[in-house]
């Protein structure tokens, strides 16, 4: 009976907290706010205001929730709720990351045709073949080597090389 009943006086405190948790700060007075990306020199967009380039140190703005938005070289890196609470400085930080990367084959035989998503990117021509500023996310790489053929489902990571190896002499 006691151990059910401190049960219950836990739930109740643990939904008290989540609830003051989602209390939204007070509107009509005034915080600080400091946006860090790396790399810097992103645009920032507060509460639909442009409010600068990163890095962005304790800047005045009006307190309340906020919808923040980072873009770097035309993406939209970040789009979320931020909260500027008054008389704080309020903070965001964090790595942004373009959303394309590059992806590089080698092919056996040295000489292929390479097929990103069904279009022709280029040939091996004897070395291997670097594809640039693809989406990240999956994409279907073929390589057509006269006769034969392989292929490969791959996954791309914003900012980074991916390498691989489609091997058409295999049956």
């Amino acid at each position: 009976m006691k151990r059910n009943f401190l049960l219950f006086v836990l739930l109740v405190l643990c939904a008290s907290i989540a609830t003051f948790a989602e209390e939204p700060p007070p509107r009509g007075q005034m915080g600080k706010v400091t946006i860090m990306t790396d790399p810097p020199g992103s645009q920032v967009f507060l509460g639909g205001e442009e409010i600068g380039k990163t890095p962005i140190v304790e800047k005045d703005f009006p307190s309340g929730r906020h919808t923040l938005v980072i873009i770097d070289q035309g993406y939209e890196l970040v789009n979320q709720r931020f909260n500027v609470w008054p008389n704080k400085v309020n903070e965001f930080g964090g790595k942004t990351t373009i959303p394309k990367g590059h992806l590089k084959v080698s092919t056996k035989p040295a000489k292929c045709i390479i097929y990103v998503d069904g279009d022709q990117a280029d040939m091996t021509d004897g070395a291997a073949l670097t594809v640039r500023n693809l989406d990240a996310g999956d994409h279907m790489v073929r390589a057509e080597c006269g006769r034969r053929s392989a292929e490969m489902l791959v996954t791309i990571k914003g900012e980074e090389t991916s390498e691989i190896m489609l091997d058409a002499t295999k049956k």
